[in-house]
């Protein structure tokens, strides 16, 4: 049947499409209703009137526009899958949960996302076409279905590598195992999809194709509960198939997986007729990993979740199964991981993908773990069928290789996966820095910026805590300080300076293996922290109560009685019916969102995982539960988030996130009134963009941030229309996190799944309004700009290294172009000083349509130069600059065609410094003067480069037309041509001789002086300025024989080169020496 034809897959993702085509719609006429139901707005949803008329704001006018990824790629994220080209080591793809596709050619020295820009970025299966590596198939949505497992809309196709893509449906699936290629006949391709995590559908088991993806078949197909945890083929007659039929489904307080219905099934026909292998397998399994062995295709192995064995071995292509193991550990969480494979070279080599991974050569007998120094938590593993010494791994923790058959590892971590839960920035200086807590990897710190032009090294980021990391604060006066949280409740009061780190939750009682109902405070898997706006010691940190402490977390006060439903039946042993899984991860009946009104104290909201909404205005001694006042709400849905508004402690703005419960709508309120009504401002996001978080912008009250499982959204009416935020480089990414830095006004995303993203001061996006679009051309603010000093420690540091971008130095400036000039028309730049003087013009600057940025780096003019700097010149050493500016204020000029522009900018002097004004002074004063020599010494060495340059072509002239030159002329032309090199030099190095076999010259000398002097915020030394007076001296004797050979020698050569008749030489102006 076709993929349109296809039970319960309705096309949600054509919703992906629309907002960035809104503004052409409304353009053309469209109606607006119909829009809105495209873009999949909740019932009874609509748009004021006035927003209708109003002119909206395209997303792709901030496409010129860059976010930074920052990293970290110390640790990676859930990995799902990897595959390599057999007989090629230098490419590499690496799947992962919701961080992408990556691709190395290169043997993983450097990696390249390829499927950034898809509906999705979940990726549960590639797989590479045997007979051209070019055409890869991508399964999206991973089948690892804990918690936090993110969705994907079908099957995808490249035959160039990844550079392009094609989307060939099954929609509906949304998490995909297996997909399998025929090894003769590429169009034939079977994949096997695991369906909805959270509740029952039609689209899962096997499908097939047999015209490259145009249209697909279901095979094998239990029901609406069962689909598929794994396939393989027999690699010696590909009519042969096996599947994995799985019963699973997960709630927010329990999962299930196992039933009877499912097991093992076979094809002999291709897939187009299936039986079930019971022969001496358990009738009762949860998830099942099947493989054959390649090198003795009547070897099939099975690895199961089950109360009957774990390891089952057939010699007769699976018509019967003999139990070969009963260890737990190659098992272990069966939902979790329940996988394996077979050396392509040994039968009785078996690898088991759990926890830790593990070897057997006894098939499958005993085992032994092999991956000690890696992290644990395995979902996959790639053997060269070429070289089976070499293993590619995926975990939790990222990416490894082996080239050993895994008796030792190398981490890949220069692969920035991060799987943020929640994010918080500081207040250091002069950068602040940025923590978060991340899935299986722990809480890290590190800084938004570094000193270093090479970037953010992994190596700057600390771990602060260990477990699955969630949220974390510092103290407000203390960024040393950190509160940080692990799962179901463990809080860490932590001191960077020392190491010291103290266990200080409110509950000292761990129940990790028991059921929540058993503890007296139930904490859930992600439970909240948050530091008071009014208090700098006062923290709130949410169980099924409210906690609060005022010493920073030392103690604990409980303000709030049970604020969930307190439902026992969710309170039991999670898992089932095979094996009981209780690691916190179902802990329900919690607070999972608390927040304190930063207008007023004591206003606290706090947002349960049932569905209860919660508010006091009195700092916890009554609380009132609003949930019932918010309308056409379901019931028992979680609120994933509550901000309160800094305009009104009666404004509020709260997320709910239905996900879990099966519903992939959007769900944002806002109150006006403290809770007691509420209004529906989801507006237009699309169903499968479940919110995370909403925030208010601080500087513009109409401005709303959303994160969700489908990236960043805005909305500048106050929620009644939202437009994607991706600029040029965003992926679709879940992003769980938003913070705009109160002191940087930076946008910084927590995106589970790509680590932390900063959009560097967002007063452009804050700004931009109807009335801009509607303007030419348009500059904005520029916040203050920081002089500090930069440190060039790390170089040479090669290629195999992740660096987080530093933002441009100095202030960044950005302007809107309502059109691309012409390009005749002028489009630049200028700085002005306090007395109106132009000291910078920037011309090469961009001149796109929409948002464009560049940055001033502070300083002044630099010097004129002989010839354009080489690209290794300036990579070295940045090129030719001028002296630092002094703090102050500056004006920014922005010129395009007739049309100027200004707004001032203020220049800060770094604040962990002390110098006196007048040091900087001196500093200027001396910096401009060097600039001035510099520049005349290179206006000399030009004039000589074009004199001895005409020199030698009349030589060369006269060679040719005469047959014997006469001695006179002969011996002018030498003479002079002498002259002016022993001239070159003494003013500069002769060109293209390394530096260490030849002396510095007069501007060698003056730039090396220059940067002496420039580096530090300091006044000149002594011996620098006594230096400095040698140079002048030297510079005036040498500039003083320049000139006179200019406006005396080469007068008197022309003479003679006309008594013979020869041509002349042009000379310039005499050169000016610059006034110290």
């Amino acid at each position: 049947m076709r993929e349109g034809r296809l039970r319960g897959s309705r096309p949600i993702w054509v919703s992906r499409w629309f907002p960035r085509c809104t503004v052409s719609l409304l353009i053309m006429g469209l109606s607006l209703s119909f829009v809105s139901r495209a873009l999949g707005e909740p019932p009874g949803q609509s748009r004021p009137a006035s927003d209708q008329a109003r002119p909206q704001i395209d997303p792709s006018l901030f496409e010129n526009l860059e976010w930074r990824n920052i990293g970290p790629a110390i640790m990676g994220g859930r990995t799902t899958d990897i595959e390599g080209v057999p007989g090629n080591p230098n490419i590499v793809y690496v799947a992962t949960a919701s961080g992408g596709l990556w691709k190395t050619t290169n043997g993983g020295i450097t990696w390249t996302p390829i499927f950034d820009r898809q509906n999705t970025i979940s990726i549960g299966d590639i797989a590479i076409d045997p007979k051209n590596p070019d055409v890869i198939w991508v399964g999206t949505g991973e089948s690892n279905t804990r918690n936090s497992v993110s969705f994907g809309d079908g099957v995808y196709k490249s035959t160039d590598g990844g550079k392009t893509w094609q989307h060939l449906g099954l929609r509906d699936t949304r998490h995909i195992s297996r997909i399998l290629i025929h090894p003769h006949n590429p169009d034939i391709v079977y994949v096997g999809a695991v369906g909805h995590a959270f509740g029952p559908n039609e689209e899962r088991g096997v499908f097939m194709t047999t015209d490259g993806g145009r249209t697909w078949q279901k095979v094998l197909y239990i029901d609406a509960q069962h689909g598929v945890s794994d396939m393989d083929m027999d690699p010696s007659n590909p009519n042969i198939l096996y599947a994995a039929m799985w019963y699973f489904e997960r709630k927010p307080w329990t999962h299930r997986s196992g039933s009877e219905k499912g097991g093992v099934f076979k094809s002999v026909d291709g897939g187009r007729t299936w039986k079930k292998l019971e022969r001496g397998l358990p009738k009762l399994l949860g998830r099942i990993g099947v493989k054959v062995a390649p090198s003795n295709p009547q070897v099939v192995y099975v690895i199961a979740e089950s109360k009957e064995g774990t390891l089952f071995r057939s010699d007769d292509r699976g018509e019967t199964f003999r139990e070969v193991s009963r260890e737990v550990r190659i098992v272990s969480r069966g939902f979790y991981y329940a996988d394996l494979r077979v050396d392509p070279w040994d039968e009785n080599r078996v690898y088991a993908i759990a926890s830790n991974l593990f070897v057997s050569i006894d098939g499958g007998r005993t085992f032994r773990r092999i991956s000690a120094r890696t992290h644990s938590d395995y979902h996959t593993l790639w053997i060269d069928p070429t070289n089976p010494y070499r293993l590619w791994q995926g975990n939790d923790g990222g990416v490894a290789v082996s080239y050993d058959r895994g008796e030792t590892w190398e981490y890949v971590n220069n692969i920035p996966l991060g799987q943020f839960y929640q994010i918080h920035a500081d207040n250091r200086l002069p950068f602040y820095w940025v923590s978060g807590g991340l899935q299986d990897n722990g809480t890290w710190t590190g800084p938004s910026r570094t000193r270093e032009p090479a970037g953010i090294l992994n190596d700057d980021w600390i771990m602060v805590s260990f477990g699955d990391g969630f949220h974390v604060v510092t103290h407000p006066e203390d960024p040393n300080l950190y509160l940080s949280e692990s799962q179901g409740g463990n809080l860490f009061r932590t001191d960077l300076r020392t190491r010291e780190q103290q266990n200080v939750s409110p509950q000292a009682r761990r129940n990790d293996g028991g059921p929540v109902g058993e503890l007296k405070y139930r904490f859930n898997w992600n439970a909240p922290i948050v530091l008071s706006p009014h208090d700098k010691n006062t923290v709130y940190y949410g169980g099924n109560v409210v906690f609060r402490s005022t010493d920073f977390g030392k103690t604990w006060q409980v303000i709030s009685p049970d604020l969930t439903t307190n439902d026992p039946e969710k309170q039991k042993d999670a898992g089932g019916p095979v094996w009981t899984e209780n690691t916190t991860a179902e802990y329900h009946c919690t607070i999972i969102s608390l927040a304190e009104s930063p207008v007023r104290a004591g206003v606290i909201w706090a947002g349960t995982d049932d569905g209860n909404l919660q508010v006091t205005r009195d700092g916890g001694k009554t609380w009132t539960n609003v949930i019932k006042n918010v309308p056409g709400l379901p019931p028992f849905s979680p609120v994933s988030h509550v901000e309160p508004s800094r305009t009104s402690p009666d404004v509020a703005y709260v997320a709910f996130d239905r996900h879990m419960l099966d519903d992939f709508r959007p769900y944002i309120f806002k109150t006006a009134d403290g809770g007691r009504t509420w209004t529906n401002i989801s507006g237009n996001l699309p169903e499968g963009a479940y919110v995370w978080v909403v925030r208010e912008d601080p500087k513009n009250p109409n401005l709303l941030y959303a994160g969700t499982e489908l990236g960043l959204y805005v909305s500048y009416t106050g929620g009644t229309n939202w437009i994607p935020l991706r600029l040029k480089n965003l992926p679709t990414v879940a992003v769980h996190d938003i913070l705009i830095h109160p002191r940087e006004n930076d946008l910084i995303l927590g995106t589970h799944g790509r680590s932390i993203w900063i959009f560097d001061d967002a007063t452009p996006i804050q700004q931009m309004s109807p009335e801009i679009l509607r303007s030419d051309v348009h500059l904005f603010d520029i916040r203050p700009a920081l002089r500090f000093a930069t440190r060039f420690t790390r170089y040479g540091i090669g290629n195999k290294v992740f660096t987080g971008p530093n933002p441009p130095y100095g202030a960044l400036i950005t302007y809107y172009l309502r059109e691309k000039p012409d390009e005749k028309t002028t489009v630049k730049i200028q700085i002005l000083d306090g007395a109106g003087k132009v000291i910078r013009e920037l011309t090469q600057i961009p001149k796109e349509k929409g948002l464009n940025r560049t940055a001033w780096d502070l300083r002044y003019e630099g010097p004129k130069v002989r010839r354009p700097p080489s690209p290794e010149e300036v990579e070295f050493v940045g090129g030719p600059r001028g002296p630092q500016v002094l703090p102050g204020t500056y004006r920014v000029r922005l010129i395009v065609g007739e049309k100027t522009l200004e707004k001032p900018v203020e220049v800060r002097l770094d604040p962990t410094i002390s110098v006196p004004d007048a040091d900087l002074r001196a500093q200027r004063e001396v910096g401009l003067e060097l600039r001035d020599l510099i520049s005349a010494t290179n206006d000399a060495l030009r004039a000589l480069d074009s004199l001895r340059e005409q020199l030698q072509q009349i030589e060369r002239t006269v060679r040719d037309r005469l047959a014997e030159v006469p001695a006179e002329l002969s011996r002018a032309l030498s003479e002079h041509l002498k002259q002016v090199e022993t001239l070159q030099n003494e003013l500069a190095r002769p060109q293209n001789v390394p530096t260490y076999m030849t002396g510095p010259r007069l501007v060698e000398r003056l730039n090396g002086l220059f940067f002496a002097i420039d580096g530090p915020s300091a006044a000149p030394t002594p011996a620098q300025m006594e230096y400095l007076g040698e140079l002048r001296q030297e510079f005036a004797e040498k500039i003083e024989r320049v000139n006179r050979l200019l406006s005396e020698d080469v007068p008197k050569l022309n003479e003679t080169l006309q008594r013979f008749h020869a041509p002349t030489v042009l000379v310039g102006r005499p050169i000016e020496r610059p006034r110290s």
